[in-house]
């Protein structure tokens, strides 16, 4: 038990530095955004700030996880969630393909390297929304099952 406290300290002291880190890259970004009329640099430095903003709240939400109270489904937000990422996975779908032919369509750089990225997030949301409504299939069932064992002993 000695051992899994020390790992949690350990572990929560990464997520810590970690968040640290994203609030300087924000920081950064701000400042940069601030001192600029161009729309490039303030586009691309909008992209740098939004992405360390998501990634602290996802830093946020694994130190709860931690500290507070582990991440649970009732079956009905279970249900409405699978609805909400069946939904977004069509929408990203799309995007992708609007991206995509965008980008096969794009000739100068800033339009190409923009359209490059939206198309590489895109493609990584969709990977990973397929990921985790496989991942949340495999633990209803699980736990449906195991649900069943336990009212049948």
């Amino acid at each position: 038990m000695k051992q899994l406290a020390a790992n949690s300290k350990q572990f929560l002291s990464i997520i810590r530095r970690w968040q640290k880190l994203e609030d300087g890259t924000i920081k950064s970004a701000e400042g940069m955004m601030n001192k600029t009329t161009n729309p490039f640099v303030k586009t691309t430095m909008e992209m740098i700030k939004h992405d360390s903003e998501k990634h602290k709240i996802v830093l946020q939400a694994i130190s709860d996880a931690v500290t507070k109270e582990a991440p649970h489904l009732r079956p009905d937000e279970l249900a409405s969630l699978a609805t909400m990422l069946y939904k977004h996975m069509e929408i990203e779908a799309q995007s992708i393909q609007l991206a995509a032919e965008a980008f096969k369509n794009s000739k100068l750089f800033v339009t190409s390297y923009f359209l490059s990225a939206l198309l590489e997030d895109e493609t990584k949301h969709h990977r990973m929304i397929t990921q985790l409504t496989d991942e949340l299939k495999k633990a209803s069932i699980s736990t449906s099952t195991g649900a069943r064992r336990r009212k049948g002993d």
